[in-house]
């Protein structure tokens, strides 16, 4: 097995080391685990942070219309009905003749709550929420109003984020890579702002290069066209600091996005207006969410030593002909003991409590030599659950090194 698949099943023993640990902070012993726990859905937080007329709007449009629909996975994405109704309403705007839609403007913040929907059993169910938040980045390069508590709020919600996403407005990159000097003090002012923000956590970024349509003219070769931009950026100070001085412990990635295709919007007097017989085909606009659960997992491994590291593989492995809810409920115990302290401390405290990836376990379990056992039915369905969110990780990990392979500019640092 490999060391990330492994750790996969660190990951879905993470929740008993959870509970373990928060009782006995409380002076409590811990209790074994019911199959219940396999059935509850984690949700993760992802803090979106951009410039009014970044592109956030349209990223976050586009984004859901690609994932709503399984288009060849074994997943969906779904919202509440009243999302839903919004986002669509957004959607026809970009795709009408009309202006684009109206941004976050300052001191407004966005909610999001997106299930991933998959078949469990005879039934499609969530297996795991993820909540979107959408800042306007003028909170971070602005004085707060009086008596706003909207910075401080933004603050928080990084602090208590499980992933966050950077927006990086691609028409002030290529204004930047033209030499415009307005374009690149507005990026650099964007940057600085958003790194402020991020440094002190330790959690996965992806900074997401909207507009990519409009730096086309820079290479036809679109991961030469993401190199030029990658060196770019790291040619800015605080950019290339991030990168270089923390990439060795938690994920950053680079991910060019263009919300409405290649043949759909042009760039005239300095501003993007639709063309008339444009084709509207998004393009890698569900990668920033998509990354988020295997980022997650892979910052778990970041956050253990390879003594520890290779101890846990070795635990994994006398567990693999259990049933998946039986190794979640013996292999908690371990861990607690073993890397417990390790990983809160690391992982900035509290990374497996806080983001659910607890309930998700190893993807390659040898269920072969499992004895057949008469199940009760409630653990009937936490091994249905537990198998159906190995399937969705699996195939985000893999939608995660296709991109990497495509674009391998885009997975920035080591």
């Amino acid at each position: 097995m490999s060391v990330v698949i492994l750790l996969m099943l660190l990951a879905g023993a993470g929740l008993l080391l959870a509970v373990y640990l928060v009782r006995k902070r409380k002076g409590h012993a811990p209790k074994a685990t019911s199959a219940g726990s396999a059935l509850d859905v984690p949700k993760f937080r992802v803090v979106t942070l951009g410039l009014q007329g970044s592109g956030k709007t349209l990223l976050l449009t586009s984004m859901y219309r690609r994932l709503q629909v399984p288009g060849g996975r074994g997943f969906h994405v779904k919202a509440p009905y009243e999302q839903f109704i919004e986002l669509s309403r957004w959607y026809r705007q970009i795709a009408d003749d009309g202006e684009w839609p109206e941004g976050t403007t300052r001191g407004e913040m966005r909610e999001f709550e997106f299930s991933v929907m998959t078949e469990v059993g005879d039934d499609t169910k969530p297996v795991v929420k993820i909540g979107y938040l959408e800042y306007p980045g003028e909170l971070l390069t602005d004085p707060d109003v009086a008596g706003s508590t909207a910075q401080a709020r933004l603050l928080e919600s990084i602090g208590k984020a499980d992933a966050l996403i950077g927006i990086i407005d691609g028409l002030r990159v290529l204004q930047a890579y033209q030499g415009d000097r307005r374009g690149q003090a507005i990026l650099q002012v964007t940057l600085d702002a958003m790194i402020n923000a991020m440094l002190e956590s330790r959690k996965p970024i992806a900074f997401v290069i909207t507009k990519w349509d409009l730096l086309d003219q820079l290479h036809a070769d679109e991961n030469t066209r993401l190199h030029i931009v990658r060196t770019l950026l790291m040619s800015i100070p605080g950019f290339r600091d991030l990168v270089r001085v923390q990439s060795a412990r938690r994920v950053i990635r680079l991910i060019p996005v263009t919300a409405v295709g290649h043949d759909f919007a042009v760039l005239e007097g300095g501003h993007v207006r639709k063309k008339a017989t444009g084709k509207l085909e998004p393009a890698h606009v569900d990668m920033a969410l998509s990354a988020v659960v295997p980022d997650i997992v892979r910052q778990v491994e970041l956050s253990l030593d390879r003594e520890t590291r290779e101890a846990i593989m070795t635990e994994a492995r006398r567990r693999t002909k259990m049933g998946p809810a039986e190794a979640l409920q013996t292999l908690g115990e371990f861990v607690a003991a073993r890397a417990g302290k390790m990983l809160l401390s690391t992982a900035g405290g509290g990374l497996l409590a806080d983001s659910g990836l607890a309930l998700f376990l190893d993807s390659h379990f040898d269920d072969g030599g499992r004895k057949a056992t008469a199940l009760s039915e409630a653990d009937r369905r936490a091994d249905e659950q537990i198998l159906a969110r190995r399937r969705v990780v699996s195939e985000l990990q893999q939608q995660v090194a296709v991109l990497e392979a495509k674009l391998p500019s885009s997975r920035l640092g080591d």
